[in-house]
C-alpha cells in the first residue's frame, strides 16, 4: 500500500491501494459467511419457543374444531346409537326454520354491534378524559378496569338483583325521585330486555377498553398538538385530524376483539334472561345450549360451524377494511 506524505494539498490522501493478500480475503469470506448463519440462527431461534404452544393449541383448539366440522354432518345425538353421516341435512333443517334462525342470527347481530359501539365510545371517551392530567387518573383507571376481572356468573347474578321489578335498585332510586312511571320489569319486559342486556355487556368492558385506548394515547406526542395549536387547529379537528390516525391500531384491536366477544356471547344472557322473554334476547349460542341440552349434538355443532364461519367473516373483513384505512391515512 503506497501512502503519499503528508503536505496541507492532499492532506493525507489515500491512493493507490493494493489488493489484500489472498489469505486476508479467504479469511474475510470466511467471517463473513459466519456472520450470516449467526444471524439467520438469532432470527429463527426465537421460533422454536413458539412450538410447544402451538402444539398445545392444535391439540386443544384446532383439532376439536376440525371435529366439529365432521360432527355438523352426522346425526349425533343421544337417541340413537352411534351417528350416521347424513352431509348437509342439519343445515337444511335449519333452513326449513329459516324464521327462527334468522331471528337468533338478527339478535346476535344487534347485540355484537351495540356493544362494539357503545365500548368503544364510552372507553375512548374514558381514556381520552385519563390521559389528561388528574391527581386522581391512577385511582379511576383501576376502578373502571375492575368490572373486567368479575366472571359474567357473577356480574349476571349482580345486576338480577338489580334490575328486580320490586325490590332492585334501579326502581328504588326511580321509586324514590318521584319517576314512578319509569318503574320497569327490565329483563322480562319485551322492549327493555336487549337494552338490559346490552347496557350490562357494556358496563362490564368499557375498561378494557379504556386501557387500549389509553395506551395508543400515550404513545401520541404532545409536540404534534402543541404545533397543531400554534397553527390555530382546534381541539375538535386535533382530535380528527392527529388523534384518531394515530390511535388506529388500538381502534382496529378493539373493534376486532369487541364483535369476536360480541358474536360469542352466552353466560351473561343465559343468567340474567335465558333467552327471553320469549325469543327476545335469544342469540345463536344459546340456540346451541339448547340443541346439546335436548340430546341434538350434530344440530348444535351445525350452528356452532355457522357462528364460527360468521364471526370469522367479520372479523376477517373489519380487519381489512381498517387496514386499508390506516395505510390511506399514512
Amino acid at each position: 500500500m503506497e501512502i503519499k506524505a503528508y503536505t496541507p494539498a492532499n492532506k493525507m490522501s489515500i491512493t493507490n491501494l493494493s489488493p489484500a493478500p489472498p489469505f486476508l480475503n479467504d479469511y474475510t469470506d470466511m467471517w463473513l459467511i459466519g456472520s450470516r448463519g449467526y444471524m439467520n440462527t438469532k432470527k429463527i431461534y426465537p421460533f422454536y419457543f413458539l412450538i410447544l404452544p402451538l402444539g398445545i393449541y392444535t391439540l386443544l383448539y384446532f383439532t376439536p374444531s376440525l371435529f366439529s366440522f365432521y360432527y355438523a354432518l352426522t346425526d349425533w345425538n343421544t337417541y340413537n346409537e352411534g351417528m350416521r353421516f347424513i352431509g348437509l341435512d342439519n343445515f337444511r333443517d335449519m333452513l326449513k326454520e329459516s324464521a327462527l334462525y334468522w331471528e337468533y342470527i338478527t339478535h346476535t347481530f344487534e347485540f355484537a354491534l351495540s356493544t362494539t359501539l357503545l365500548k368503544n365510545l364510552l372507553g375512548l371517551s374514558l381514556a381520552l378524559l385519563l390521559n389528561e392530567g388528574l391527581r386522581t387518573k391512577n385511582v379511576l383507571r383501576s376502578i373502571f378496569y375492575l368490572p373486567v376481572t368479575i366472571s359474567p356468573l357473577i356480574i349476571g347474578l349482580i345486576f338480577s338483583s338489580v334490575f328486580d321489578p320490586s325490590h332492585g335498585l334501579i326502581n328504588s332510586v326511580l321509586g324514590e325521585i318521584g319517576l314512578e312511571s319509569w318503574k320497569h320489569a327490565w329483563l322480562v319486559d319485551v322492549k327493555f330486555a336487549m337494552l338490559s342486556v346490552v347496557s350490562v355487556e357494556t358496563w362490564k368492558f368499557i375498561g378494557f377498553n379504556m386501557i387500549i385506548y389509553l395506551a395508543g394515547l400515550q404513545t401520541i406526542s404532545r409536540s404534534y398538538y402543541e404545533a397543531a395549536s400554534i397553527d390555530g387547529s382546534s381541539k375538535w379537528q386535533q382530535f380528527v385530524h392527529i388523534t384518531l390516525p394515530l390511535i388506529m391500531p388500538a381502534i382496529t384491536i378493539n373493534l376486532i376483539l369487541n364483535l369476536i366477544n360480541g358474536f360469542k356471547v352466552f353466560d351473561l344472557i343465559f343468567v340474567l334472561t335465558k333467552g327471553g322473554p320469549g325469543n327476545t334476547t335469544e342469540v345463536l349460542n344459546t340456540a346451541v345450549f339448547r340443541e346439546f341440552s335436548s340430546g341434538r349434538y350434530g344440530s348444535a355443532t351445525a350452528i356452532g360451524v355457522i357462528l364460527f364461519l360468521m364471526t370469522t367473516l367479520i372479523a376477517l373483513s373489519t380487519l381489512s377494511l381498517l387496514s386499508r384505512r390506516s395505510e390511506a391515512s399514512e
